[in-house]
């Protein structure tokens, strides 16, 4: 009772002061056709004292940056910070706010020595102070009317990147673009191809490794495959470029069921990109094809190599290391695409976990080993593999999932022949749905307690393939109606995986989707959102939630930390996005609002 009445009393009262200040700022100017015009942002000024981000800076070298997507290049979404702790977190009040623009709000506030990089919808750009919310500088991209675009996805901007003096992204017309970071002038644009027209574009943001631009590519709309590219991050030469579908003759060729070449659709790497500098491996995941239905899209039995697969790669050349395919003959749009994030840990795998369906034929149990460990699949099944060599060390469920029977002692994936979508028209009882029992929303780790944090959902379908045929417009080419999981009364859900054994420790839910990633941190906190507009911090020992806050808008967006002065900061960014409303047909009692995007920025009172 004390805690909520210092919520209500604190928190509410500097949201609603922010909220005024910030709500009431005039908008943008934007074309009536959607294209965003290229104005220049009153008070413009220039970063100054700028120091260039080195490698050690993307590391995770200083605790009071954020300076890249997940925290450091391994992708732990884990920040050293512990100023805010689970003793205190109930002191939170509201530092700053600030209106975003308008559409689907995925971003991430990148933060380095006091100024946060911040990517919006329809490639905006800005640079504002960490402290006070202040813009510094912003870049407006001006793309062609957004009628013109057959791939919607690329219009949300979950990330951009800092390297040395440029800001990098991937714009939503398919262009990497590097940007001077002092004064978002634009420094450079490499043209990728098939962007607007064709439907080649990015949403989850590039990596920048050993002065190279990896980002992938996201063609659900295209009737062909697309690619993973390095790109010099000073003069913006393509460097390489690696695609998924074989063409005729080549490797994998034989396991699409005959299709030709031309029927072959959709699969690249939308997801987000991790890296190992030790190993010096970049590591990423295939998506899978379309239509969904196998029959339809004429790859009956086929595996479909180049699909849902985990590859990695080094960056310099884009050589293939090692590969492995974790969903075969995908009817589920299962998009094996995730991050899976790097960890030294002793390998013990439990065999009796929950939800445990296989454990390596030769596990080097006992030994330290660096793991690749994630949920790269919307299947919602975790996965371990050696980061060096690739060798298979365990899998498990963690949601209800039937679209896999059985993963063998070598990693190898053979899939439940009853949820194949051999017969148009017939509905099918499948679980999860193609916003997955995992989706894009990161996961988080523990290095404390070697914990693994996955935001869920609890979700399945009713599911059939339509009987008309498809064409790369239709996508899937199905109907489908979300429900909860059997058994299930709550849709939200985040579990917490030990790395070493497989063993879940707790398991937090809430009627809401948690489609949101999570932020761990050296506090002994988890910050997660829900598309009710909760933004609360989880107990990283239990699970049990010791605080929250309610925004305007459904926790769409990354929790990122920073530090100023002494004085620790929390960004969540917030609005709304593809999973708000489509959840909601499942919880309908759920208060879930699209809408009202911004950045909330909080902070413990200061000291007087």
């Amino acid at each position: 009772m004390k805690l909520e009445c210092l919520r209500q009393n604190v928190v509410g009262l500097a949201l609603s002061t922010a909220l005024i200040a910030s709500l009431s700022a005039p908008a943008f100017a934007q074309h009536a056709d959607g294209a965003a015009a290229e104005t220049a942002a009153p008070g413009q000024s220039a970063i100054e004292n700028f120091q260039p981000v080195t490698a050690e800076d993307l590391a995770g070298g200083n605790a009071a940056n954020w300076p890249i997507l997940r925290g450091n290049y391994q992708g732990w979404g884990y920040t050293q910070l512990d100023q805010i702790n689970k003793d205190n977190v109930g002191q939170l009040q509201l530092a700053w706010a600030r209106t975003m623009e308008p559409g689907s709000n995925e971003g991430s506030a990148i933060a380095y020595n006091g100024v946060v990089f911040l990517g919006n919808a329809n490639d905006v750009v800005q640079a504002i102070d960490g402290k006070t919310g202040n813009l510094i500088w912003e870049y407006r991209r001006k793309l062609p009317p957004a009628s013109k675009f057959i791939n919607s996805l690329g219009a949300a901007k979950r990330s951009i990147a800092l390297f040395g003096d440029k800001v990098y992204f991937v714009s939503w017309d398919n262009f990497v673009v590097a940007l001077d970071a002092k004064t978002g002038k634009l420094a450079w644009e490499t043209n990728r191809g098939q962007g607007v027209e064709e439907g080649v574009s990015n949403s989850s943001g590039p990596i920048v490794v050993d002065g190279v631009v990896i980002a992938g590519s996201t063609c659900q709309y295209s009737g062909f495959g697309c690619y993973v590219t390095g790109t010099d991050a000073e003069s913006g030469e393509e460097l390489w470029r690696n695609t998924f579908i074989p063409r005729p003759g080549e490797e994998g060729d034989d396991t699409w069921g005959g299709a030709p070449y031309e029927n072959r659709w959709m699969t690249g790497a939308w997801g987000q990109i991790t890296y190992d500098p030790e190993l010096d491996l970049v590591y990423y995941g295939s998506t899978g094809a379309g239509p969904a239905s196998e029959v339809q899209r004429g790859t009956e039995g086929g595996t479909l190599a180049g699909t849902n697969t985990r590859f990695a790669v080094k960056p310099k050349t884009g050589e293939v290391v090692w590969k492995h395919q974790t969903l075969p003959r995908d009817n589920w749009d299962s998009e094996c695409t995730f991050e899976m994030m790097v960890v030294s840990t002793t390998v013990n795998p439990d065999a009796g976990a929950d939800g445990m369906m296989s454990v390596g034929a030769n596990v080097p149990r006992g030994e330290t080993r660096k793991v690749l460990t994630g949920v790269p699949c919307k299947t919602g099944v975790a996965w371990q593999f050696d980061a060096e060599t690739g060798d298979y060390f365990w899998s498990k469920a963690t949601v209800e999932q039937n679209s896999i029977a059985s993963i063998d002692d070598k990693g190898l994936v053979t899939v439940n022949e009853d949820m194949i979508l051999k017969e148009p028209g017939k509905d099918y009882n499948y679980c999860p749905t193609f916003l997955g029992g995992r989706d894009w929303p990161s996961a988080g780790y523990l290095p404390k307690s070697n914990l693994y944090v996955i935001p869920l959902s609890n979700a399945c379908y009713d599911l059939k393939a339509r009987t008309t045929e498809a064409t790369p417009a239709d996508v899937y080419n199905t109907d489908s109606t979300v429900k909860l999981a059997p058994g299930k009364t709550n849709m939200g859900r985040v579990d917490a995986i030990d790395v070493a054994t497989g063993a879940t420790k707790w398991s937090f839910e809430t009627e809401a989707a948690l489609y949101d990633p999570v932020m761990t941190t050296a506090g002994d906190l988890v910050f997660v959102g829900s598309t009710d507009r909760m933004f609360r911090a989880l107990d990283a020992e239990t699970g049990k939630e010791v605080w929250s806050t309610r925004l305007p808008g459904a926790i769409s967006g990354y929790t990122t930390s920073y530090s100023i002065d002494g004085r620790q900061y929390v960004a969540v960014v917030a609005g709304g996005s593809l999973g708000t409303g489509f959840f909601k047909a499942a919880v309908p009692g759920v208060d879930a609002v699209q809408g009202g995007n911004g950045i909330y920025v909080f902070a413990l009172p200061e000291a007087k």
